[in-house]
């Protein structure tokens, strides 16, 4: 067509690749009670809380939402103890992550990341003509090699995109080593310490990320509620910093972009402490069971402190998640990470992972 010439960037962005809806598969494989272990959302479901709050809020839907978050940024402040200026609210995380890089990335700038991570550092970066500088992880465990890290670190760089848990991997950094690459950055460079499945960890080893903002460190954290709070539909994420970098993301961020029904859900899911527990033991059961019923396959995943498992299945994985798929349960393939022998695998319910373990054995043999 004889339209505009699009811009560059646009010829190194992959295009993201979500984990396949459940409609999609029964609608095209003619299946019913397909399983979808893909997309690491939470088999409970939303918090009751949050939907008993929306059936009450839902006469409102004819005015414009707050565009200010007020309600959910004063949840916030009570749950962590900061002050609303110190908090941006969006339409997930994927939208700070946006948002991020049209505040502090120009053409040819850099960004650290690590190999493998959740792609959407990568596509922010890339659409604002930014380069990506990715460090792989390292052993069987996916480790995070800070030492590796801070060398990419240069003239050139705005930000840091830590992730922990890591997705894919799910990866925990540990507390002295963050910590420690922190404190040697040079000033005018950005940690983004990705927390979005957070809840899941076990423990007291990983980092606490809003220590470091207490501390007037230059990081911001991102958390969300579409894991561990069941409300990914609503689309609803959030970013704690210090003011002046809360500020700078406000002036791009676009007016009224979290609905009325995503703020509504999401202040009251924050006080469902009896969901919050659920959710975490059935995660914490799941891994466990996964694990064990993997090992007497003979595989092995990646230690995990998320609420899924990277499988190397020693075989194409492409070729594994097309006969799962065929057998209703749907996981997520290894080749788009660029890890063509895994797999990543959500945890479900008790009988939803025994489910996915057996067709997992009929395929492999």
């Amino acid at each position: 067509m004889n339209g505009p010439s699009r811009r560059r960037c646009l010829d190194l962005i992959k295009p993201y690749e979500p984990g396949k809806p459940v409609e999609e598969v029964e609608r095209e494989l003619g299946l019913s009670g397909v399983l979808k272990l893909a997309s690491n959302e939470n088999p409970l479901g939303p918090s009751p809380k949050a939907l008993e709050a929306l059936k009450k809020d839902l006469d409102r839907l004819h005015f414009y939402p707050d565009g200010n978050c007020y309600h959910l940024k004063r949840a916030l402040a009570k749950e962590y103890g900061f002050s609303p200026e110190e908090m941006v609210i969006g339409n997930g995380t994927d939208e700070l992550l946006s948002l991020l890089a049209l505040a502090y990335i120009n053409p040819g700038d850099e960004a650290v990341t690590v190999d493998p991570t959740f792609s959407e550092y990568t596509f922010a970066l890339r659409l604002m003509g930014g380069v990506p500088r990715p460090v792989p992880l390292v052993g069987d465990d996916f480790s995070y090699d800070f030492a590796a890290i801070a060398a990419a670190v240069n003239e050139r760089t705005r930000l840091v995109f830590i992730c922990s848990p890591n997705n894919p991997t799910g990866t925990v950094v540990d507390r002295e080593e963050l910590a420690e690459f922190i404190a040697s950055l040079p000033s005018g460079v950005l940690v983004v310490l990705d927390h979005a499945y957070i809840e899941y960890v076990a423990g007291s080893a990983h980092p606490d990320g809003f220590d470091y903002i207490r501390q007037g460190r230059p990081l911001i954290v991102l958390r969300t509620f579409s894991k561990i709070y069941g409300l990914a539909g609503l689309r609803v994420g959030y970013g704690l910093a210090p003011a002046e970098v809360i500020a700078d993301l406000n002036r791009v961020r676009e007016p009224f972009n979290v609905n009325t029904p995503a703020q509504i859900a999401a202040a009251a899911a924050l006080e469902d402490e009896a969901h919050l527990a659920r959710s975490l033991e059935l995660v914490e059961k799941g891994r466990l069971q996964l694990a064990e019923g993997l090992k007497r396959m003979g595989l092995k995943a990646a230690p995990s402190g998320g609420n899924f498992l990277f499988v190397d299945v020693a075989t194409d994985s492409r070729k594994l998640f097309e006969a799962l798929l065929r057998r209703g349960v749907i996981v997520r393939s290894g080749d788009i990470f660029g890890f063509p022998t895994h797999i990543r695998v959500t945890c479900g319910t008790e009988e939803q992972n025994e489910r996915f373990l057996q067709a997992l054995q009929e395929v492999l043999r």
